[in-house]
């Protein structure tokens, strides 16, 4: 936003629905602590406005999701994806795809990170060109979870902007076909070829035809976990031992790669609701057993879970 703003590109829209938390702050430096509390897009705005007051802004101030992504993206010229996980990186991918619109995506993990580009143009892959199915969050930890030192997502940020000005400028050197991997903790780079595939012709895609509709509601809100086992349900705690131990929980111990692996250590016959630090990993786990789950789409859809036992995860409140 700082490098937008200052170029002089004078029409920006910002999509979050955040509230600011002094964790964003080694990583998010548009922010200060006295704004803590506030609402994201407001805060952005007011620096923005600061930097250069000539820029319009836009704030939409809503959950990117599958109901909003094309009516979003269609309003822009150049879609910039900030975001820290893959659903809602994907979900840009291909309302961008559907709209014939370019899109800068940026991922971090930790010490490293990629950037791509993708145009409605034939040497331009998009994200499904080369992983053609998203990773579930939870399975990778995000910036919050897995840790990040804040100069790393500000560094693809700078590039990001840099690339979006390339665009606007008609410049070269824009990633034409390629994906640019950098890691910091040794300072090392390297460019690989991300080519479209062969089924794909620009600016359609073979593999998207829709924006996907989003997942059935599967997050339940408790007082506590107690609350939950006294409704006769089976609380799985899915963290690692070393947070178990750190911290203990009134539920049942099943880590979470022995449940994906094994989804039969849930009861049978009763409703189990997961649960972990954040909320992240017990929503991907339970995304990821109820896909795996013989006719589990079939048994949502007629009787709302049928015999299977249903499979939730609770929110931030427990």
């Amino acid at each position: 936003m700082q490098y937008l703003a200052g170029a002089g590109v004078g029409f920006l829209g910002l999509v979050d629905a955040d509230i600011l938390d002094a964790s964003n702050l080694q990583r998010q430096p548009i922010y200060a602590l006295s704004d803590v509390g506030e609402p994201k897009t407001e805060l952005a705005r007011a620096a923005i406005a600061r930097i250069n007051p000539a820029v319009q802004v836009e704030l939409h101030a809503v959950r990117f999701n599958a109901g909003n992504a094309l009516e979003l993206i269609r309003g822009y010229d150049i879609i910039l994806d900030c975001s820290d996980n893959f659903r809602t990186k994907y979900l840009i991918n291909d309302a961008a795809v559907l709209a014939h619109k370019p899109a800068v995506f940026a991922s971090v993990y930790q010490y490293e990170g990629q950037l791509q580009l993708y145009k409605p143009d034939p040497q331009y892959a998009c994200l499904r060109c080369l992983w053609p199915d998203a990773i579930a969050d939870g399975i990778v930890g995000n910036c919050a979870e897995a840790g990040v030192l804040g100069p790393v997502p500000g560094a693809f940020g700078t590039m990001q902007a840099l690339l979006t000005l390339k665009i606007l400028l008609k410049m070269s050197g824009q990633l034409e076909g390629e994906l640019l991997l950098l890691d910091f903790m040794n300072f090392s780079s390297m460019k690989i070829k991300a080519a479209r595939r062969a089924e794909c012709r620009a600016p359609a895609c073979a593999h998207i035809r829709e924006v996907a509709p989003e997942d059935s509601d599967i997050e339940i809100a408790l007082d506590s976990l107690a609350a939950a086992a006294a409704q006769g349900l089976d609380v799985i705690d899915i963290r690692s031992p070393e947070e178990v131990a750190a911290r203990p929980a009134p539920a049942r111990h099943i880590p979470m790669q022995d449940l994906l692996a094994n989804p039969g250590l849930l009861a049978a016959g009763r409703p189990a609701v997961l649960v972990c630090a954040t909320g992240r990993r017990s929503l991907a786990a339970a995304r990821t057993t109820l896909a795996a789950s013989p006719g589990a789409s079939e048994s949502r859809r007629a009787t709302g879970w049928g015999s299977m036992p249903p499979i939730c995860r609770c929110n931030s409140r427990c």
